[in-house]
């Protein structure tokens, strides 16, 4: 990785720092239709009860997905980059396992997980570290296990200044829709996609609008 990727990452880590509160005041009452659905059926899919591991990987605060995920008594393992964002999950969701991290770094067993779950964070990775961390998202799940995630549909790198605090600025990556595509076919062949769709995520105080590419996949139980 060169140092123009680290250096966005620390800045991502120090903006959300920077817009911690402000970030979960605006973030966790505009939480989307779209994410509760495939959320909603991810859980479906999952035994309800404290063996079912899952980890989510830019956690956040916990506000609602980690708080979600463990009303459901599942066994939650959050990450996140911004030490901030780590110390409000602390106080919200208390009895998850909370590691401070940039997602690149983790290291784990091969088949530790029954879900893990990327929601509006993957993204911020640069395209090489995505490509690392489909990779390993394929070996740290069990066989039959789930990824739910969503990725940018613009190809390229974002750079947005100024976000909620000015000395705050976000960092995204996407491929496109056919590349991330691409990505999972090339990355993690042992992943069966299920959900392969576009949706379009509208905030009705705001009327901000906005696509994501939504990916749920499941796990293969053989080789490929």
């Amino acid at each position: 990785m060169g140092s123009t990727a680290t250096d966005r990452k620390s800045q991502l880590a120090q903006s959300y720092d920077l817009i911690a509160e402000q970030y979960l005041a605006w973030s966790s009452p505009r939480a989307t239709l779209t994410r509760q659905k495939h959320l909603e059926t991810l859980i479906s899919h999952l035994p309800q009860n404290s063996a079912t591991k899952i980890l989510e990987l830019g956690c956040g605060a916990g506000v609602p997905c980690t708080q979600f995920l463990l009303s459901h008594d599942f066994a939650v393992t959050g990450v996140d980059i911004s030490t901030a964002q780590i110390e409000l999950a602390k106080t919200h969701v208390p009895e998850a396992t909370l590691i401070k991290a940039d997602m690149i770094d983790l290291e784990f067993p091969d088949e530790s997980f029954d879900a893990i779950v990327g929601f509006y964070s993957i993204f911020h990775l640069p395209m090489q570290d995505q490509d690392t961390i489909i990779q390993r998202i394929s070996k740290w799940l069990k066989k039959g296990g789930w990824f739910l995630g969503n990725f940018a549909v613009e190809e390229g790198d974002v750079v947005l200044d100024n976000w909620m605090h000015p000395k705050a600025s976000m960092f995204y990556s996407g491929r496109g829709v056919e590349g991330t595509r691409a990505l999972f076919a090339k990355e993690a062949k042992n992943l069966k996609l299920i959900v392969d769709e576009v949706d379009l995520e509208r905030d009705k105080d705001t009327k901000f609008e906005e696509s994501f590419h939504w990916i749920m996949a499941q796990k293969r139980d053989g080789d490929i």
